[in-house]
């Protein structure tokens, strides 16, 4: 069993000795550990456990171990206020890490504005997570009106001379709010949308809706998925004959997108919170990109990089508020500093990172830097 003592929220718990436990400070993470969104939620715990145990060995915070209580909320809101719950008030962590989707994020965050648990969330971009007056959340992503904003000007520079666009995305909170700031953005360029084609997320046939791309004849394709449904619909795309460009949202920005599409992702580019193609020159993102290749051996992911610098974040901001009181922590929070993953880590005044969007380009079956 790992020293940093993993306590797996509605599953089995690791016993502490009498004593123990108030000898421990508890971070809570929680995410998708099940379901077809079980990739990002093992890159999330793997990444925060590499930053606890790098922790312990120095001693841990406040003269205290740190236990990591992991939950899983298999992506759904409902299951995410569940965890989140037990969490915050049966587990008692000072601060949770925690969700990946937007809809599990959103719904978590009014456990933590209702316990008053500082929550940093990890992989949702949706604007409102940080602009609903929620002072106790935080989040480690881009949110989505910067990425798809950054994505609509490198559309305009790369392929300037494609003015019809065509969208597929998925109905929620994640598709709907990265497909509305793509628009937003894209209006400047004089971009006309031809086609606007939605899924519920499940969904494993998209025929109809490259049938109607197809017949709408755009200049490109803009897709806002997750990996799942982003390779089905990679897939189905040259079965139903339509060749232009195809552009992702950092939803599909996984390892599970490359090999569940196989070669039909090839050509697409994506956005993403970080990349190894991208990432050269950064001191810190080379380190992970070793750690996480000699401890798992496997490649690092954007969730890795978001999670690692989440993690730092929740101990950098322990320790400068010398105590485990959940205000002093989310206070301390708003005036952390540090070389993270992804570049120089700030929160903003909304409590969104002050970091750039990566693009890039999959050659081959690899990501490759979108922008060379």
């Amino acid at each position: 069993m790992l020293r940093i003592g993993i306590a797996v929220a509605a599953a089995a718990v690791f016993a502490l000795p009498p004593g123990e436990a108030a000898a421990q400070v508890k971070i809570g993470v929680f995410g998708p550990m099940s379901g077809d969104a079980a990739g990002y939620g093992q890159s999330l715990r793997e990444a925060v456990e590499l930053v606890v145990r790098d922790r312990n060995a120095r001693g841990g915070l406040l003269g205290k171990k740190v236990e990591m209580v992991v939950g899983d909320d298999a992506g759904k809101p409902e299951q995410a206020v569940s965890v989140a719950k037990r969490l915050a008030t049966g587990d008692e962590v000072v601060i949770m890490l925690g969700s990946i989707s937007s809809p599990a994020s959103l719904a978590a965050s009014q456990v933590a504005q209702q316990t008053e648990t500082p929550q940093i969330v990890i992989s949702g971009t949706a604007q409102r997570i940080t602009t609903q007056g929620n002072a106790w959340v935080f989040r480690s992503a881009v949110p989505d009106t910067k990425i798809a904003g950054d994505l609509a000007d490198f559309v305009h520079e790369k392929f300037g001379d494609r003015k019809r666009i065509a969208y597929i995305y998925v109905n929620d909170d994640f598709g709907r709010g990265g497909i509305e700031a793509f628009r937003a953005r894209a209006q400047r360029y004089g971009m006309e949308s031809v086609a606007d084609e939605k899924y519920t997320r499940g969904d494993l046939d998209f025929t109809a809706q490259w049938s109607r791309i197809k017949s709408a004849n755009p200049d490109l394709v803009i897709d806002w998925s997750r990996y799942t449904e982003g390779a089905l619909i990679a897939r189905q795309r040259l079965q139903a004959g339509v060749s232009v460009p195809l552009l992702g949202s950092d939803g599909i920005a996984h390892p599970k997108y490359l090999e569940l599409g196989g070669p039909a992702v090839n050509g697409v580019y994506y956005t993403t919170h970080f990349s190894p193609a991208t990432a050269a020159g950064n001191k810190a993102a080379e380190a992970l990109i070793e750690r996480i290749r000699s401890t798992y051996n496997k490649g690092t992911d954007y969730v890795h990089a978001q999670a690692f610098d989440a993690a730092t974040a929740a101990m950098l901001a322990i320790e400068k508020a010398g105590s485990t009181d959940k205000t002093k922590i989310r206070d301390a929070l708003r005036t952390v500093e540090f070389d993270g993953v992804r570049g120089h880590f700030k929160f903003d005044q909304k409590g969104d990172p002050e970091l750039v969007t990566h693009i890039v380009l999959v050659r081959e079956g690899r990501e490759t830097d979108g922008r060379r």
